[in-house]
């Protein structure tokens, strides 16, 4: 059950604490007071639209009955939090932030939220679908079923995008361009290499020009040297030998300079870096842009070859799947028309406790395949003993209406918390009185929260909560006995309108 509701800020309800009890817990007040604001809050943890306000936050401490083992959540009490600040919304679940989607999960499997005007649902296609799957536990089967179903709409996908023919053809170009770049074995630090040894090279000419120049010129001074060995005297010999040396090392390492740049083959750097820039010119612009096309290429090369492996026996295949397809929809249908038949008898029991006799049929019109299977289902009815059952559109009001999705909320309850928002609207006298003891019976299974302008439910609940608003501030107030009676004196019009009705 939910032991207790903290709003911290929410448009008018500033810093509240209401304390539900198990059984049947009624809001009250004036309209406009914001008795549906407390019921945002609650739906603000499920997939609940009416959030109103861009800053908000609360807590929610629930007792949660069972272990839900597939969430990993162990029975006992737990903390929901939510807080919106600057357009985000952020949750979490005992003090840790938690993503939306766990904490709405965690939630759906405690609390189901019925909300004013909830009918409508009733002409929504899908609707009856949904709830018939669920009562019927079929939850297996449409997985199975939903699966194959992706799997016969990427058949047909394909089947109307492409051919055989078409996908070879297109994986013999993939190949080209994958053979033709891996074959040059591109690297960005290679290129990066080169691109500075052709740098040098662009200087190469010159250097072994000069180099040549230099080595030339001192022979020459070498032969100079040795002439003047027979012009000195001999005390002069030494100083010669030395400069002599110097230049025979200087000439020496001139002649290896020149041996190593004779070594550089310049035809085999710039031709690598011809093969980098038409790559480059063909897939880039950049080599990094080469190599991630390379990586994307692989990656459909493998998509188009799955895709040419099915179309090659996509007719053959589309059959099978399809003749699966078929059989799953068929025994869908049946476990929903089973179904249809008991939640029926309980719809139609719930109605005649809520004061109203209506004649109920499924109507289930074969379809062609799709995500849910092959059934559109709709409810037919009639409120007169005789006639034809039409769409209940056309034979109810919304007061009927109400209560036949009321009907249809009981006969499916599956949560042990049940959140009502005022489904009373168009309903008074006996009915009030039958919806009372409806919800009082309901309340003795389930923690029920009730938002409600009825006195007749008011009146027999077990924790009765008032909601006021003074000065622009929402206030909840936990009512005592004396003040059960006079919130129901109100609800009922007040003294004045008891003793105007006591004098007539």
């Amino acid at each position: 059950m939910i032991e207790l509701l903290h709003i911290d800020e929410y448009v008018y309800l500033r810093n509240v604490d209401i304390y539900f009890s198990e059984g049947l817990n009624v809001i009250t007040g004036e309209t406009g007071t914001g008795k549906s604001l407390l019921l945002d809050i609650i739906g603000s943890f499920l997939d609940y639209q009416n959030i109103r306000g861009d800053t908000f936050s609360a807590d929610i401490v629930v007792n949660v009955p069972n272990d839900l083992e597939d969430l990993e959540v162990k029975a006992g009490q737990h903390v929901f939090s939510v807080e919106r600040k600057n357009r985000r919304t952020f949750y979490k679940f005992d003090g840790r932030l938690a993503s939306k989607d766990f904490v709405q999960e965690v939630f759906s499997n405690l609390v189901s939220i019925h909300k004013q005007n909830s009918h409508i649902k009733l002409f929504e296609r899908g609707f009856f679908v949904k709830i018939l799957d669920t009562v019927a536990g079929n939850e297996d089967i449409l997985r199975e079923y939903r699966t194959l179903y992706s799997r016969y709409q990427e058949i047909l996908r394909l089947l109307s995008m492409a051919t055989p023919e078409d996908v070879q053809k297109e994986l013999e170009e993939l190949s080209e361009k994958i053979d033709e770049v891996e074959r040059a074995k591109l690297s960005v630090q290679e290129e990066e290499e080169l691109e500075r040894k052709y740098k040098e090279l662009t200087n190469l000419q010159q250097i072994v020009q000069n180099y040549t120049t230099a080595s030339e010129q001192l022979e020459e001074i070498e032969l100079i040297l040795r002439k003047m060995y027979s012009q000195l005297p001999e005390n002069y010999h030494s100083n010669l030998d030395v400069i002599v040396e110097h230049v025979a090392e200087l000439s020496n390492e001139l002649r290896r300079q020149l041996s190593n740049l004779e070594d550089i083959n310049p035809e085999e750097i710039e031709s690598r870096l011809w093969t980098y820039r038409k790559l480059r010119r063909k897939y880039g612009p950049t080599t990094e842009d080469v190599l991630e096309n390379l990586a994307n290429w692989k990656k459909l090369y493998a998509e188009k070859r799955r895709e040419y492996e099915i179309l090659k026996n996509a007719s053959s295949e589309r059959e099978k799947v399809e003749k699966e397809l078929i059989r799953l929809s068929e025994l869908l249908r049946r476990r929903r028309q089973e179904t249809a038949t008991k939640l029926l008898e309980s719809v139609k029991a719930h109605l005649m406790d809520l004061n109203m006799n209506a004649r109920l049929e499924f109507k289930f019109t074969e379809t062609e395949l799709k995500y849910d299977g092959a059934d559109d289902i709709e409810l037919l009815g009639n409120t007169l003993p005789t006639g034809e059952l039409l769409p209940l559109r056309k034979i109810a009001s919304g007061g009927e209406l109400s209560r036949i999705m009321l009907a249809i909320e009981l006969a499916i309850v599956s949560t042990p918390i049940l959140v009502y928002d005022e489904i009373d609207a168009g309903v008074g006298g006996m009915t009030a009185l039958k919806l009372a003891s409806k919800l009082k019976e309901l309340s003795k299974g389930h923690q029920v929260i009730v938002v409600t302008h009825l006195p007749q439910i008011a009146a027999v609940a077990d924790k009765h909560f008032a909601i006021r608003r003074c000065d622009g501030v929402g206030k909840v107030v936990e009512l005592d006995e004396a003040g059960k009676r006079e919130e129901l004196r109100r609800m009922v019009g007040g003294e004045e309108f008891l003793e105007k009705i006591s004098g007539e």
